[in-house]
């Protein structure tokens, strides 16, 4: 089966791992384990961790690198998780995009497919309907490149932390022993220009809540789950986009409190049901889809499995996008104690520690020499 994210041109703002935490779960020999949601011991950020980043600005082309490695990536390698980084961007200003690169440590291009997935995480700001740690941006080998137009931007800070997650993988029949990936940001400064750009910022939503699993079963017939939250401010929705499997028939996104569905799509796919990919949407001259901090929202998705046995890659429902907030509104005071940030972070500081998986293996289901199965917890668009 093929996962795939289609989501909105919108950087990858808008491109959140699905597996929704960088780590949400740990896979060991079929049985799916994660961290309790209920932890009360708040794990140290990663502090002086930065042995395998090193952070460049390029001033004058308004470019921030944030080089990875050097790594050795031999022949056939499955997957190298790096032990979690900690930089900083070293810049005021709004990000509007970003490309990736793979190169030895003389700077010449290798293939990009050594990149399984980076994934950049502000641990000191919160997501937009839950109180975990802010999943900034993510990308994988499919997504080289994203720009946004300079009328908006994320925006950044001199000293914005960021927790970096990087896995690699070698398919290739070479080895490729100084390898290093280059991530590239694209930013603004506040006297580029005579207009400032809208802040906007990533939400993501999954049927299975924010910190946990992230599949479920789906039993033949029809399957529905969701999952309700609350935005933590007002704000417009730009962009959107979707994550499923196989046999999905439905995914939106709904206005509990209104009765309004806000979004709704049918994923693309074959007529034996094999997904392919989800419509996005963009909404960015008809200034977005308005919503309400004391309004709930439900994200749902529906599967009608025509086989006589379970679906074989499980179910997911998620949902990434950009959502454009306004300067004078104010987020909530952000919680390090709370329980479920605290959860999150364990989760994603610990991961290289751990292989991850959705609870099925790998695209061909083997596994490793150990009993473990591979990592596949990445989706990025």
């Amino acid at each position: 089966m093929t996962h795939r994210w289609t989501g909105p041109v919108l950087l990858a703002l808008c491109a959140l791992f699905v597996a929704a935490a960088a780590g949400a779960q740990e896979t060991r020999g079929g049985e799916t384990r994660m961290a309790s949601a209920h932890s009360a011991d708040q794990p140290s950020l990663p502090l002086d961790r930065n042995e395998l980043v090193t952070v460049r600005t390029l001033a004058d082309q308004r470019v921030v690198e944030f080089v990875i490695g050097p790594v050795e990536l031999e022949a056939g390698m499955e997957h190298l998780r790096l032990p979690i980084q900690m930089a900083e961007f070293p810049v005021d200003g709004w990000m509007h995009g970003f490309e990736i690169e793979m190169v030895d440590s003389a700077g010449e291009p290798l293939p990009l497919g050594l990149l399984h997935h980076v994934n950049f995480i502000d641990p000191d700001k919160r997501e937009l309907f839950s109180p975990i740690a802010r999943r900034v941006m993510a990308a994988g080998r499919e997504t080289a490149t994203e720009r946004l137009p300079d009328l908006i931007g994320y925006p950044i800070a001199d000293g914005d932390r960021m927790l970096i997650a990087t896995m690699f993988a070698n398919p290739l029949e070479q080895d490729y022993l100084d390898a290093n990936l280059v991530v590239r940001f694209f930013y603004s400064a506040e006297a580029d220009g005579f207009m400032q750009p809208r802040d906007i910022f990533p939400f993501y939503m999954d049927v299975m809540g924010h910190v946990g699993v992230k599949d479920f079963p789906v039993p033949p017939g029809r399957t529905v789950q969701s999952w309700e939250g609350q935005p933590a401010v007002d704000g417009r929705i730009l962009a959107i986009g979707g994550h499923v499997h196989d046999y999905a028939t439905r995914l939106a996104l709904i206005d509990v409190t209104s009765g309004k569905t806000l979004w709704e799509v049918e994923p693309d796919g074959t007529p034996g049901g094999h997904v392919t990919g989800v419509p996005s949407d963009k909404f960015l001259w008809t200034l977005g889809k308005k919503i309400y901090a004391d309004h709930v929202y439900r994200i749902e998705v529906e599967y009608d499995n025509p086989l006589d046995v379970a679906a074989p890659d499980g179910g997911m429902g998620a949902i990434g996008g950009a959502v454009w907030v306004g300067k004078d509104v104010e987020w909530p005071d952000f919680d390090r104690t709370d329980e479920d940030y605290v959860a999150d972070l364990a989760n994603t500081l610990t991961a290289p520690d751990r292989l991850h998986g959705h609870g099925h293996g790998g695209a061909d289901g083997s596994e490793n020499v150990d009993g473990e199965q591979p990592a596949h917890d990445a989706h990025a668009h």
